[in-house]
């Protein structure tokens, strides 16, 4: 419970960016759009542990990088079989 009060303060430095939030875990979301980089959220979330007296679980910590999808017409896949 102290968690989810805590957990209420914790923003996202650039609008574009997006934070979800579930039970003591948190997904943080970058667009390559954004205006500050993943370092820079990671580390902003990295002072609200220190601010919040929580610690990080680097054994937890994963990055995600992917690329816009690029539209693919079915006439471009080439027949397998």
């Amino acid at each position: 419970m102290l968690y989810v009060i805590l957990a209420a303060d914790l923003k996202v430095c650039s609008p574009v960016n997006l934070i979800l939030k579930y039970a003591d875990d948190i997904n943080l979301l970058v667009p390559q759009c954004s205006d500050t980089s993943i370092l820079e959220e990671f580390e902003a979330i990295r002072n609200w542990t220190h601010l919040n007296k929580m610690q990080l679980n680097v054994n937890k910590i994963r990055a995600c990088f992917s690329q816009t999808p690029t539209f693919i017409s079915l006439y471009q896949i080439p027949y397998l079989i």
